[in-house]
């Protein structure tokens, strides 16, 4: 081939080559354009949607069992930007509870003022939620479930005693959170239980008690030293503390004889573990009839044995600031606020933030008068009260009512053909279930013949649904602790 023939050639593959690339190049323009507008497109219209919604929830946290456990837990909720303040009336719950809000940024923060109910979904939803600078607003709703409820309680057996948590929900005694011959007491600390049980050969007096300190994590358990030959007569906890409030008296003596006689004294678990007296405004131990923590804290209530309700603070280092004088104290509300008890003139219920009083008469049962006795008393006031009530013969009847303040109450248990009696009651710390001791059949009940706190042997504890009335579970045994 000659040379001019083969650049020819050349000139042709060149020519070729460069049409090749410029129709690459225009058809890369072409995609690349095509690909700028189509973002652009997408960009504009979620640029137009943004315009036109309002803010959306990104996440939401929340610690359903403590919510259920203490009041003002809060449900966080996250949103996909900074929002404008959210004032409570936007806030809805079903069930219904009381709320109150705070923002900060993309925070929503709804907090509970009550304790929510156990085994409950909670729907919240929140309406009208604005972005700073933007009229378009938007709903945000989560939704979340509580737990189960449980309940611990004492079964004595022949041999050995056991203490038992059992859930609201389920069949059976439950679970076995210790296990001991004679366990006279116990009281949940945290995750610790305090166990007052009879000293090993009867101590140095007949009733005397030894108290162990049982983790109940990892099962280790721990003697408490306590004064020689001492026998408790109640204890209780903090509701959210570490400590608890122990009564004791002297063992082995004659009664009015020996150093403790219903003396208080605190045991703190997470400190030296040693207990401690608690004077009063004489500086001499206080004698009580029962103790009780209203808040998360170290204060109590005390009704002594004169019969004086008094305020004391062992940690804050105050006097006792007595309350008044009652003939009975029934303990304070679940939310800590009042309290309720009687005087010589009937039942009170007394306001611990202001000091006042104020009168509370019971209300009619099916039409009949009755008369008030042992008093508990919800967050939103309900009374939930065991009353008597006396028949055509002249016996009385107790039954235990829920009382609204309307002027008639509802029947939340009685025994069966009110043969039996009702003991002690609990109030569920939430207000949804009240558990009561009932003896069924009170002419055929035997005694244990234990010396501290004897008990009949039948005796089992009803599990009740204060807004129902319904009985939702029974146990086989007594001492019901929420």
């Amino acid at each position: 081939m000659s040379r001019t023939s083969s650049e020819k050639l050349e000139r042709v593959a060149e020519h070729s080559r460069r049409l090749r690339e410029d129709r690459a190049e225009r058809r890369f323009r072409t995609r690349f354009w095509m690909l700028v507008a189509g973002l652009a497109l997408i960009s504009a219209v979620f640029l137009v949607l943004g315009a036109f919604q309002g803010p959306k929830l990104s996440t939401a946290q929340v610690d359903a069992a403590r919510a259920t456990e203490q009041p003002g837990q809060q449900l966080r909720l996250f949103a996909n930007q900074p929002v404008d303040e959210v004032d409570a009336a936007q806030v809805s719950v079903e069930p219904a509870a009381e709320v109150a809000v705070t923002v900060q940024n993309e925070l929503i923060s709804v907090q509970f003022v009550d304790r929510l109910q156990w085994g409950t979904e909670y729907t919240v939803r929140v309406e009208g939620v604005t972005a700073p600078g933007r009229s378009v607003a938007g709903t945000m709703e989560h939704r979340f479930a509580t737990p189960d409820g449980s309940l611990l309680y004492l079964d004595r057996g022949e041999e050995v005693d056991e203490v038992l948590r059992a859930g609201i929900e389920g069949a059976g005694p439950g679970e076995v959170l210790y296990s001991a011959p004679g366990i006279q007491r116990f009281a949940l600390v945290e995750n610790a239980l305090l166990v007052a049980r009879d000293a090993p050969d009867g101590g140095s007096g007949e009733g005397a008690s030894v108290i162990e300190i049982v983790n109940l994590d990892s099962g280790r358990t721990e003697e408490v030293r306590l004064p020689s030959a001492v026998r408790v007569e109640s204890m209780t906890a903090s509701p959210a503390g570490t400590t608890a409030a122990l009564v004791l008296t002297s063992a082995g003596v004659a009664a009015g004889e020996g150093e403790y006689q219903q003396s208080l004294v605190t045991l703190d678990l997470g400190g030296a573990r040693e207990v401690q007296p608690v004077a009063g405004l004489d500086g001499e131990v206080l004698r009580v009839r029962e103790a009780w923590f209203p808040g998360s804290g170290t204060g109590m209530l005390v009704h002594t044995l004169d019969g004086v309700l008094v305020q004391v603070d062992p940690e804050a280092g105050t006097p006792p600031l007595p309350l008044g004088d009652y003939r009975e104290v029934y303990g304070p509300s679940s939310d800590g606020a009042s309290l309720s008890a009687a005087d010589d003139f009937g039942g009170v219920l007394l306001d611990l933030a202001t000091g006042e009083e104020e009168r509370v008469n019971p209300s009619l049962f099916e039409g009949d008068v009755v008369f008030a006795g042992e008093t508990l008393v919800t967050a939103q006031g309900l009374r939930v009260q065991k009353v008597a009530v006396a028949g055509l013969d002249g016996s009385f009847t107790t039954l235990l009512v829920a009382d609204d303040g309307s002027g008639a109450s509802r029947l939340l248990a009685r025994t069966i053909d009110d043969r039996g009696s009702l003991g002690d009651v609990a109030l569920a710390p939430n207000d949804q279930y009240v558990a009561i001791e009932v003896t069924p059949v009170l002419d055929e009940a035997v005694s244990d013949e234990r010396i501290v706190d004897p008990q009949p042997t039948s005796v089992t504890i009803a599990i009740i649904d204060v807004a129902t009335g319904a009985v939702v579970r029974t146990l086989e045994g007594f001492a019901p602790a929420w």
